[in-house]
């Protein structure tokens, strides 16, 4: 790692106990590490995205945001797929549909370093004739949490929707990736 030099201005006056008389003029040099370059190469960021499976998609509405964890499939190319519980009543289906450009944030930690994609595009619900891409990006390298329902509670309908990647940056601590 290559290192930069920062000077600080200090402020010494004369020290009682050994004499030392300095300047305010005095400056004190100090190596400090450069920081990583922080912007993940392609490849990297598709990387993440294949084996991350799980993410945070971030709706809005006017001056109000949303945001649900989800799993999600990548097809490897410019595609995120979700399955998604579409409850009507729901705030989360309500903001989906009020959304023009929606945000998908997938982080990996592993102190101290990290790593993070973020997707914007559109969300929609999947066509009838994408179904078998959507089951088959999901099947590669989605998370899958375990099931929500209990024996009170229903399952609602749950439906394929896809973000199609407009922009799509990584950034990490890691350098070189």
């Amino acid at each position: 790692m290559s290192e930069m030099s920062l000077e600080i201005p200090v402020n010494k006056t004369e020290d009682e106990e050994t004499g030392y008389e300095g300047t305010s003029d005095e400056q004190v040099t100090e190596a400090t590490p450069e920081p990583p370059d922080v912007q993940m190469a392609p490849k990297a960021s598709a990387e993440l995205l294949e084996g991350q499976g799980w993410g945070c998609l971030t709706l809005a509405d006017g001056g109000e945001a949303y945001s649900v964890p989800l799993s999600f499939g990548y097809d490897g190319d410019s595609t995120l797929y979700f399955q998604v519980q579409t409850d009507d009543d729901s705030d989360k289906m309500a903001y989906m549909d009020a959304t023009t450009t929606a945000t998908f944030l997938v982080p990996e930690v592993q102190p101290p370093e990290w790593s993070s994609v973020v997707v914007r595009g559109g969300v929609e619900r999947v066509p009838d004739e994408e179904v078998e891409a959507a089951y088959s990006a999901f099947a590669d390298n989605a998370w899958f949490p375990t099931c929500p329902w209990t024996a009170d509670k229903d399952p609602t309908e749950v439906e394929f929707y896809k973000m199609e990647a407009e922009e799509l940056t990584g950034r990490t601590s890691v350098a070189g990736q």
